[in-house]
């Protein structure tokens, strides 16, 4: 041992005081922290209160010897490095130190040579312990933070489906955790993140910079002056960097371009982390510690989850456009051998979805509310075109089956649970909260509130719209028969509570259909 242990302590135990003090020079040249006791009841005491690196200790002392406070070491910890001394060469006491498993016996006069091999070897122990033990929480704290990223994900991955939210959000959700170091459990984080985001268009990311306030909230620019990065040109689709300060950069034209960027204003990132993906780039920057290979698997576990959602988004979006193609397709489809014609189904769905916003729905909700509403009347495809579009009242056999397209509606949309709100809007919306609807003659809440909002918003678009048996009503016209009754159409059909809400919100009614108004003279 030449140089000095500044980061390691030693505890020596010795009863003899000449002994003692000896040795505390000889430690004091070699350890930055030395502490001394001079019996093992002490000793102990200032092990369990200190935590030293390593113990040397002599075996014959009063109160307690040397193996009794070994041994009650070793209880706290079965890894202790320990050293113990005797002024005699004793086969038991030998036997019970190897048993309890010290780390060296050295024998009184002691070689000071023999001292410094033995404390050599704790040293180094200790050293690899720490490497260890370091390597474990770095790890520990790397799938800690993987998990939590992992969790929002699928977090994210869940709201986005059953509420169709917007993909941003998410990512700046899983940003935030990864910066507050999952939750605050782990405090090795950068200080900034640049990212780019597809949005299901290769070759043509949008740049983002993440970072946090001092006060713990979330700071995001979309970084207009992003580094010149060529990403559609061929090359090598995959890189993943781990830099600390001093350290040679890799060959990566991409990377030095990134770099090079910041440099043109004067910066020089330190301890930064680059992760690459065709398009996609996610650099987490500015660590306040040397960053190591677990910090860059987190940094990855966040790009492939980001990634994931992503490509989430740009395939929901499209399963969404579809899925709003096909709806809208077959709503106008059944609009086709019948008196309303033009925007009746989207006026219906403006209208539906006011009151959903009236009465507290999310806006979101709403929407959904108003595209489902579409198909309210799809069961018309299986009415003959001559009952649809007869003039004059119906006789009482062509009104049974025009009363049947609820039913034709509920088995054309089926059963899937993506249009259930479609399906019982189309079987219910002409029951009345007074029981004389059809097809089941349901009655108040028995009938599902959906329906009962649509029951509004198309008997609404029926009177303002032309008829075989009616002419074309103003709005104020359509308001009062609605609210005030004419015979045909009364107060009592209706829900009373969305009723009132019709009454607050009816002039959006009426800009809703002159908007929407057809060019047909509708």
């Amino acid at each position: 041992m030449n140089a000095k242990t500044m980061d390691m302590s030693i505890l020596y135990v010795e009863d003899d005081d000449v002994i003692r003090e000896n040795m505390l020079d000889f430690l004091n040249r070699r350890f930055n922290k030395v502490l001394l006791a001079d019996n093992g009841e002490t000793g102990f005491g200032v092990y369990r209160d200190k935590s030293p690196d390593i113990v040397m200790t002599d075996i014959r002392m009063p109160i307690m010897n040397g193996l009794e406070m070994t041994r009650s070491i070793l209880e706290l910890d079965d890894k202790a490095n320990i050293i113990v001394t005797s002024a005699y060469n004793e086969p038991n006491y030998l036997l019970a130190a190897i048993e309890m498993g010290i780390s060296h016996y050295l024998l009184k006069p002691l070689d000071r040579d023999k001292v410094d091999a033995a404390l050599q070897n704790c040293i180094e122990n200790v050293r690899k312990s720490r490497g260890l033990s370091d390597r474990e929480n770095s790890i520990t704290e790397a799938y800690r933070t993987i998990n939590s990223l992992i969790d929002y994900g699928e977090k994210s991955v869940n709201d986005s489906i059953t509420l169709c939210t917007e993909m941003e959000r998410q990512f700046d959700q899983m940003v935030e955790g990864f910066l507050k170091g999952a939750g605050g459990m782990v405090s090795h984080t950068p200080a900034s993140i640049i990212m780019t985001l597809t949005h299901g268009l290769p070759g043509k990311p949008e740049w983002f910079w993440y970072e946090m306030e001092a006060d713990r909230q979330l700071q995001k620019a979309c970084y207009l002056g992003h580094p010149p990065v060529d990403l559609v040109a061929p090359v090598q689709s995959h890189s993943l960097y781990y830099i600390n300060d001093g350290d040679p950069l890799p060959e990566d034209q991409f990377f030095r371009q990134f770099l090079e960027h910041f440099e043109r204003w004067g910066e020089r990132p330190r301890n930064l982390i680059w992760y690459r993906n065709c398009s996609r780039i996610i650099c987490a920057l500015n660590y306040p510690t040397a960053v190591t290979v677990c910090d860059a698997a987190v940094l990855k576990s966040l790009a492939v989850q980001t990634r994931y959602l992503d490509n989430i988004s740009a395939q929901h979006k499209q399963t969404e456009e579809a899925f709003l193609y096909t709806i809208t397709s077959l709503a106008r489809a059944a609009e086709v051998n019948d008196e309303d014609t033009g925007n009746h189904i989207l006026r219906v769905g403006e209208y539906s979805a006011a009151i959903c916003r009236s009465i507290g729905y999310s806006g979101e909700l709403a929407e959904i509310m108003a595209l489902q509403s579409h198909l309210h009347d799809v069961g018309k495809i299986h009415i003959s075109p001559e009952i649809l579009k007869k003039p004059g009242k119906l006789t009482d056999e062509e009104m049974a089956l025009m009363r049947e397209h609820t039913i034709f509606g509920a088995k054309i949309i089926g059963g899937h649970p993506r249009l259930e709100i479609a399906r019982t809007i189309a079987l219910h919306h002409h029951e009345r909260w007074n029981g004389s609807g059809y097809p089941y003659g349901l009655r108040e809440i028995g009938i599902p509130l959906d329906a009962r909002i649509v029951a509004i918003a198309d008997t609404y678009d029926a009177l303002r719209n032309r008829r075989s048996y009616k002419p074309t009503f103003d709005h104020d016209t359509a308001y009062r028969i609605i609210v005030e009754g004419d015979g045909r159409t009364e107060p009592p059909h209706f829900d009373p509570d969305l009723l009132q809400a019709f009454k607050r919100i009816n002039k959006e009614f009426d800009d809703i259909y002159n908007r929407l108004a057809t060019m047909e003279g509708n």
